[in-house]
């Protein structure tokens, strides 16, 4: 156990430094590719629930994403922290400009308005989740900031299609993991959209 939490650490502190070391229009034209192969996909296009999280700076941008889904008529939530390290996902207006529904919430990370009603996922509705993080592989690891967050949502839907989103400096052969650690049924870059369990 102290073992992956150091090598957690030290594979954080790795996926920190290659974030700095990336140029923006390096980043910005690999995002722009993982933004469009998603669309594409058939997975976004057979799902009626997305739940997506909205992009810090050092992030694949994902507003692109919430507002053609929005367009495209899906249901679109994006999530809010609350206490006890958990999260609800509030459902998005199709008819109100995206920023305008956001404020600045927890580790000034974009969130959405209290006011916006609370959803969760359902079955009959394809539902599908664009998952953030530090590190991934292509197993299904995931490394994500270390409050387990995500690892709690995910882990109460396992129903839930489960599709990380980075960018490939940010793949790696093989990311630590505890018991806690929720595996991820696939991973979203600008090269290409694997699912492995799905």
């Amino acid at each position: 156990m102290i073992e992956q939490i150091a090598a957690k650490q030290a594979l954080r502190q790795e996926m920190r430094r290659r974030r700095k070391a990336m140029p923006p229009e390096e980043k910005a034209a690999g995002e722009q590719r993982l933004c469009r192969r998603f669309l594409e996909s058939s997975y976004y296009r057979n799902c009626r629930q997305l739940f997506c999280f909205v992009a810090l700076p050092q992030e694949p941008e994902t507003r692109g994403i919430l507002r053609q889904a929005l367009a495209d008529g899906k249901i679109v939530a994006v999530p809010r922290c609350l206490p006890e390290r958990r999260m609800a996902f509030h459902q998005l207006n199709r008819e109100v400009p995206l920023e305008q529904q956001l404020l600045s919430g927890s580790f000034g990370v974009a969130e959405p308005q209290e006011t916006l009603p609370v959803i969760t996922p359902q079955p009959e509705q394809v539902p599908l989740c664009l998952v953030p993080g530090l590190a991934f592989d292509r197993k299904g690891g995931r490394l994500g900031y270390g409050a387990g967050y995500y690892d709690r949502f995910l882990a109460a839907y396992p129903f839930l299609l489960k599709i990380g989103c980075a960018l490939t400096p940010f793949l790696t052969d093989c990311v630590p993991t505890e018991p806690t650690d929720q595996r991820l049924d696939g991973i979203a870059t600008e090269s290409s959209l694997e699912v492995w369990n799905g």
